[in-house]
């Protein structure tokens, strides 16, 4: 993993952890729920962002190489953003979540 990474990995583990923080002190309110909705909409969509990058850029690649498996390759693009849309069910059952 390169230095950039790594350094990017840190850094949002402790965004993360001034989040977690915040929500700890406000236990049982409903600015706990909007922080863990926020917390698990963003972290989801970061990571579908991540894969959708990873998986676009060897689906061009492939393409590129073989355009006959270019349809087949778009499976891999949807289940990038499969993350985002748990991600945001997640946040919607937060949200609404019954006491």
């Amino acid at each position: 993993m390169a230095l950039n990474a790594k350094l990017l990995m840190i850094s949002l583990s402790l965004l993360v952890l001034g989040f977690l923080a915040g929500v700890a002190h406000a236990q049982g309110t409903a600015e706990a729920k909007a922080y863990g909705a926020a917390i698990a909409m963003g972290l989801s969509a970061i990571g579908a962002g991540y894969a959708i990058g990873k998986a676009g850029a060897a689906a061009s690649a492939a393409t590129a190489e073989k355009p006959e498996v270019s349809g087949r390759l778009l499976i891999y693009l949807v289940l990038g953003e499969g993350i985002a849309i748990y991600g945001l069910l997640i946040a919607i059952l937060v949200l609404f979540a019954l006491k």
